[in-house]
């Protein structure tokens, strides 16, 4: 995307969001035909609706003027799904520290009766162990031992043993299930 004129990135972005050039205008409080003309470089957005474009277009103001983005994301690197599940990892810098290289334990928290009274679903997956006082309520992959001293509400996947009050999804455990 390097060296794209302001008209050209616009473009591009705005059938990247899928919006047509009416419905940018009307998000932006123009007419379409300005949007039409930004696009066909018969003219510039005034310099006031960039940092709005930007936003529409969930990029940065660099991007919007065809600059490659900057990555800032410290897990950019990590060899991870970028698919909305909360996973803790142990790390060494830039490195996942593997499963069989973990010295300590995971703890995992979660605020106390959080998930029984709204229902939030939610995918955690842990390298390591975890211990939890409150209801998981979502699907849990964990690569250790998980102690949990109220419910699963999802599907569990351990690699090492569980002790749990309740489990209301399918179990897959590598070693011993206790149900307290």
């Amino acid at each position: 995307m390097d060296n794209l004129k302001l008209n050209d990135t616009i473009s591009y972005f705005r059938k990247k969001q899928g919006l047509t050039q009416e419905e940018l205008a009307k998000e932006l409080g123009v007419t379409n035909q300005s949007v039409s003309k930004w696009e066909s470089a018969q003219c510039c957005p005034d310099i006031s609706l960039i940092p709005k474009l930007a936003e529409i277009f969930d990029i940065s103001i660099d991007e919007l003027f065809g600059k490659e983005p900057i990555v800032n994301d410290i897990c950019a690197q990590f060899p991870l799904r970028d698919d909305d599940t909360f996973r803790v990892v142990v790390a060494r810098g830039k490195r996942i520290v593997s499963v069989e290289n973990l010295d300590k334990t995971i703890d995992i928290t979660f605020p106390r009766n959080c998930n029984e009274t709204t229902r939030q679903y939610f995918k955690v997956e842990v390298f390591g162990n975890i211990f939890c006082d409150a209801s998981i309520c979502g699907d849990v992959n964990c690569g250790g031992n998980i102690f949990c001293d109220a419910s699963i509400c999802g599907d569990v996947n351990c690699g090492g043993n569980i002790e749990c009050k309740t489990i209301e999804g399918n179990v897959e455990c590598q070693g011993n299930i206790i149900y307290k």
